[in-house]
């Protein structure tokens, strides 16, 4: 995951979060409990319809036997229990289960966000910002896109980021990027806040097409063709 400590501004830039005084309820900025998923597909909402690099979005990994539609037991296991936040908010308070994340703040004139922020929001599919001490040292950023389409914005957009890059870098974000939820991003530089989020759900976007799983590296499809999610979540 040295990718996610060393993506530059204009990666981390998806949006500005917007005003919490001047949003309706239905925009999801307020607070709301985050959810996930069983194996049996009940409790909470799904994520639309994923594909990945190969039609199937398998790139390697390990996986149990077929389910209808493609994806093996392990799979589906792992795309029902992506986290769902429901507001930015409450994806902060997620993250707060996992990692130290003081001080979260969805205020756009926080200084700890970048300043190009705002130029990237409408194109990264991003609604609303977050953003928080890291016990080292460093500033986690959430991503929040509301489920369906944003997040599949946001996951194209990623894309094209990794694609530009690899035309002089073959092996750009050979480690994945952004921890993925349903409908919120995360960006963690520092590697044990990274380890601590192992155990959190969220799955690792991978978009670079010479990434191959090896070890116990377990994969599932992405919302866009291209890219995978992964559960390596090592430095």
């Amino acid at each position: 995951m040295r990718a996610m400590r060393a993506l530059t501004a204009a990666v981390v830039a998806g949006a500005t979060v917007l005003s919490m005084a001047g949003c309706e309820k239905d925009d999801r900025g307020g607070s709301g409990g985050v959810t996930t998923i069983d194996a049996t597909g009940t409790g909470g909402s799904g994520a639309g319809e994923p594909v990945g690099a190969d039609g199937t979005g398998r790139n390697g990994g390990t996986g149990g036997g077929e389910r209808p539609g493609g994806l093996s037991t392990r799979e589906q296991f792992m795309l029902d229990n992506l986290p769902e936040s429901g507001s930015v908010m409450a994806a902060g308070e997620f993250l707060q289960r996992f990692t130290a994340c003081e001080r979260y703040s969805i205020d756009p004139s926080d200084p700890r966000y970048y300043p190009m922020d705002e130029k990237f929001d409408a194109t990264w599919g991003v609604k609303f910002r977050g953003t928080c001490n890291d016990a080292g040292g460093s500033y986690i950023r959430v991503f929040w896109t509301g489920t369906g389409e944003g997040m599949r914005t946001f996951q194209n957009a990623y894309r094209a980021h990794v694609a530009d890059r690899l035309r002089t870098t073959p092996d750009a974000d050979i480690d994945g990027g952004f921890g993925i939820g349903k409908d919120f991003a995360v960006i963690v530089p520092d590697p044990d806040t990274l380890r601590y989020l192992s155990a959190s759900n969220l799955l690792v976007l991978n978009c670079n097409p010479n990434f191959q799983a090896t070890g116990d590296v377990r994969t599932a499809p992405a919302l866009v063709d291209g890219c995978v999610l992964t559960d390596d979540f090592t430095d």
